[in-house]
């Protein structure tokens, strides 16, 4: 289990210049063309989101108002609350309007014909159990509140809002639940290359 800060995150500029997005992890690491990228963007002006052809993509509202999301001739989806969630196709064009100021959002991509995606987020009040099984990597993503995480050797994190712990099959079934008596909000992204 690798614990990723929000802090350490790395900045890099929206595609089509619009804006900025800390790129918390890409696989591979090194290529142009990834298989799946999370990431957390702060959307602080209307406008286009890039296209990315080929693409699913999952986006979550970590913070903020929420936005508008524009779809064209596929419709639109308001996201208002954290942990509100919408899946897209990177192919639509796609618009985005801040319902009232700036919006931070989770944004998992995954390359469709190279890889698939289980996400789903989850109100923590008690511990639940996540299954890392069949699963290249399984992302714990803490929304809102504080989320502890206990993989299987007993190693414990403790997450933040947007702190991810990275984990794998090696740290067989995750305990989830909520740090204290407040309840919490996480994103789990189960992710694995297509099997050939």
């Amino acid at each position: 289990m690798n614990v990723l800060r929000e802090a350490n995150y790395i900045t890099v500029p929206w595609k089509n210049g619009g804006g900025l997005t800390r790129e918390i992890l890409k696989v591979p690491s090194d290529a142009p063309m990834f298989d799946w990228r999370l990431s957390l963007a702060s959307i602080e002006i209307p406008g286009p989101f890039s296209t990315f052809d080929g693409y699913q993509r999952t986006l979550v509202l970590v913070r903020g108002a929420g936005v508008q999301l524009d779809f064209g001739a596929n419709g639109q989806v308001s996201l208002r609350a954290p942990g509100q969630t919408a899946v897209f196709d990177g192919a639509w064009s796609t618009s985005c309007t801040l319902i009232d100021g700036p919006s931070t959002d989770l944004n998992l991509m995954v390359a469709k014909a190279r890889a698939e995606a289980d996400a789903r987020v989850m109100a923590l009040t008690t511990p639940e159990l996540i299954r890392t099984t069949d699963w290249e990597e399984t992302l714990v993503c803490c929304i809102s509140g504080s989320v502890q995480t206990e993989n299987t050797a007993g190693e414990i994190a403790t997450l933040g809002a947007a702190d991810i712990a990275r984990c794998n099959p090696e740290d067989g079934v995750l305990t989830c639940g909520p740090l204290g008596v407040e309840p919490a909000l996480a994103f789990i992204a189960s992710v694995r290359h297509h099997k050939t």
